[in-house]
């Protein structure tokens, strides 16, 4: 009897108690520090919780705000409101890179947490510090975060490639297989990428070694977590809408248990402190400042696109422009005041305009070609309708008519004047020969010229492109 009970005591002492890590993560936040304060709360009830919990970015933590991404220090005032909240790391987002390397080096200098990125090759000169991924422990449990950045055709990520001068990047699905040794080293083992939901899922088919990803890009909404090949995806959609809390139990070094919910930050109050953190980084009286009137509440963002194209036009004094949709960075726009700092939210970027001659068939190649390298939408225009179809298998818009404003249609022989920015000289295939000449400015400060210039603007319901999606 005593060498039973001493056997069953020896049993219960060797059984190891689960030990529950909880991770949040966010992606593409994109500067939008008016939901800094709510995340602030919410984080400080999850902590209350999980006082050992890790908090998580996905990238994108910038450009979206004219109050972030413009200054001496692009992208600086979002990690002193991450600071403040107290993130522990960060994977790159395409956007990290809009302001350029210095820019980039400036902000992770300046961040009280590390950035990861196993695929993404700075040289030294940049004073770029970055790690493919970094090791934690909470509770006695070793969580190993391995970050990962996306990359287009050309090898480089969705950013102007100046930005990227000097910088190498590989493959991330490729090297992910290289990082598979962590699984030896982790009790949990993460995947912080910047690579989009449907990449997620060919990465989770590839690494099952990985306990969950943390993903962003492509602004999903993940709503209880995605289970491939047994790696839990989740994702966040974007603009601080949500949080994502990620539960898993631990056992003898492994994951036994995993869920993963969606918090949505509309639901909590903000936080006082943050607010007015948030209130001084606004306090800037140049982006104050009201340049028109919005007739009508402007429902589509193409309709912005419009405006945005007309206003280079305008600038250029050119016969045709083109935006890319992906420029476009509102959805949608209330009637009513339109200020310095909405023009710069709904252009962040600071391309320059270029100021070029072209057939008519070359600018027809130039739509059609746009959206290899971006998937927005079809293209904005000045100047001119086209109506297009887009193949479900293919990248590229089929121009099937085209016209200028006044209803004649496009001669592929004839010369006309465009105006266009210089992120898309850079991306897209086949530009004419004609190279075109910088205007030395970009296309926020073309709207605010076109725009201060108008007491009202209407563009509710404007659309020149009819688009038919096979």
């Amino acid at each position: 009897m005593k060498k039973s009970l001493l056997f069953t005591l020896l049993g219960l002492l060797g059984t190891a108690f689960a030990e529950q890590i909880t991770i949040l993560g966010i992606n593409d936040m994109h500067a939008n520090i008016d939901g800094v304060a709510r995340l602030t709360t919410c984080v400080k009830q999850e902590r209350e919780k999980a006082p050992q919990l890790l908090l998580l970015s996905a990238g994108d933590n910038r450009t979206g705000s004219p109050y972030v991404d413009c200054g001496d220090h692009p992208g600086a005032a979002m990690i002193q409101l991450m600071n403040h909240i107290g993130f522990d790391l960060s994977a790159l987002g395409n956007h990290e890179f809009d302001s350029g390397p210095a820019a980039l080096a400036y902000c992770i200098n300046a961040a009280d947490f590390d950035f990861v990125s196993a695929n993404v090759f700075p040289t030294d000169k940049h004073g770029i510090d970055l790690k493919p991924y970094k090791i934690f422990e909470r509770n006695g449990v070793r969580i190993g975060v391995l970050g990962l950045l996306q990359v287009d055709a050309t090898g480089r990520p969705d950013a102007h490639p100046d930005m990227c001068k000097g910088i190498g990047f590989l493959d991330p699905l490729k090297v992910a297989g290289h990082y598979k040794y962590l699984r030896s080293q982790c009790d949990v083992l993460i995947l912080l990428t910047h690579l989009g939901f449907e990449t997620d899922i060919e990465l989770a088919r590839q690494f099952p070694e990985a306990d969950a990803i943390i993903g962003g890009h492509s602004h999903t909404k993940v709503e209880n977590g995605h289970l491939e090949n047994g790696v839990l995806i989740t994702q966040t959609q974007n603009k601080f809408k949500y949080l994502t809390r990620l539960t898993l139990e631990v056992e003898n070094g492994k994951v036994v248990s995993k869920k993963a919910e969606l918090l949505p930050l509309s639901g909590y109050e903000a936080d006082a402190e943050t607010a007015a953190m948030v209130e001084q980084t606004k306090s800037q009286p140049f982006f104050k400042r009201v340049l028109t009137t919005v007739k009508r509440d402007i429902p589509r963002r193409e309709s912005l696109g419009c405006m945005m194209a007309d206003a280079i036009r305008s600038c250029a004094d050119t016969d045709i422009a083109i935006v890319n949709m992906g420029g476009v960075r509102l959805d949608t726009f209330a009637a009513g005041p339109l200020s310095v700092a909405d023009v710069y939210s709904l252009d962040p970027f600071g391309n320059d305009i270029v100021r070029m001659s072209a057939t008519g068939q070359e600018i027809l190649r130039i739509l059609e070609n746009i959206t290899e390298h971006d998937d927005h939408g079809a293209p904005c225009v000045s100047g001119m309708n086209y109506k297009a179809v887009w193949p479900k298998d293919s990248a590229r818009l089929r121009i099937t008519s085209a016209s200028l404003a006044d209803g004649t249609p496009i001669n592929p022989e004839a010369r006309y004047t465009l105006a266009i920015n210089s992120y898309l000289c850079a991306t897209t295939a086949d530009m004419p020969a004609d190279a075109g000449v910088s205007l030395k400015t970009d296309g926020a400060a073309c709207m605010i010229n076109f725009l201060e210039t108008m007491p009202e603007i209407d563009y509710a319901g404007v659309s020149r492109v009819e688009l038919i999606k096979e």
